[in-house]
């Protein structure tokens, strides 16, 4: 069943908004008077569609629509004005707002309304997943094309056998290849901080490269930290 929550300054609008939906077979979760209520409403139930009025006091209808599509708190929501004033509809779009009805209400717009705006929000939805997952994999792709000029410039290999490399170790180790990846990163990054600390307690405290690594190492030791956190910590403060 789908479920709706009714957010209007009038009493008799929520009124005849509940009776309407509910004849039609949507369970109303609750209503509320202005854009507090809803958000705090939105959060509870999470409802498949709130039917929200854009003039209202305190909060107003657009402000806590973006809240709730930003947020994540309802599947999608259906603005209810009296204006058709072209900011508000340009405002609305901008949100990803699926769903606007002029008032007064007709009863046979109502669910169509509610119906292609649940629709539409799913397929942005989808999208959005899809643009996210391309995403993700286009970061991994160049986390192992770190990884693999990393292990080249190391080992001396060509690209495609530092790459061989990798895939090896992901198999090995039974962990996949972005793992793999992410701890070659994080290894010389930690190389490059620890070299870099070296350097600098060498030439600021005239330390010989042993007493500077021992110096590193101490402080791992005593804060319980990695090598390169301590490395990190040191050309922080000096």
């Amino acid at each position: 069943m789908t479920t709706a929550v009714i957010v209007d300054d009038e009493p008799i609008t929520r009124m005849d908004l509940k009776e309407i939906l509910t004849e039609n077979g949507l369970d109303v979760l609750g209503d509320a008077a202005d854009g507090f209520d809803a958000l705090e409403m939105c959060r509870a139930y999470h409802p498949d569609v709130v039917l929200m009025d854009i003039r209202m006091p305190l909060f107003d209808g657009l402000s806590a629509a973006e809240t709730i599509l930003e947020e994540d708190l309802a599947g999608c929501v259906v603005l209810l004005t009296s204006y058709s004033d072209r900011e508000f509809i340009e405002r609305a779009k901008d949100m990803g707002i699926t769903g606007y009805l002029v008032k007064p209400l007709e009863e046979r717009l109502l669910l169509p309304t509610i119906e292609i705006a649940m629709a539409q929000r799913q397929r942005i939805r989808q999208m959005q997943q899809e643009v996210g997952e391309i995403s993700r994999k286009l970061d991994e792709q160049k986390l192992i094309d770190r990884a693999r000029a990393i292990v080249a410039r190391q080992t001396g290999l060509s690209e495609s056998e530092a790459y061989g490399k990798i895939q090896k170790l992901s198999m090995d180790k039974r962990r996949s290849m972005v793992d793999i990846a992410r701890t070659i990163v994080r290894g010389d990054a930690d190389r490059t901080a620890v070299d870099k600390a070296k350097a600098r307690l060498m030439e600021r405290e005239g330390l010989s490269e042993a007493a500077a690594y021992k110096r590193i190492r101490d402080l791992s030791a005593r804060e319980n930290c990695d090598l390169g956190s301590a490395a990190r910590r040191i050309l922080k403060e000096t």
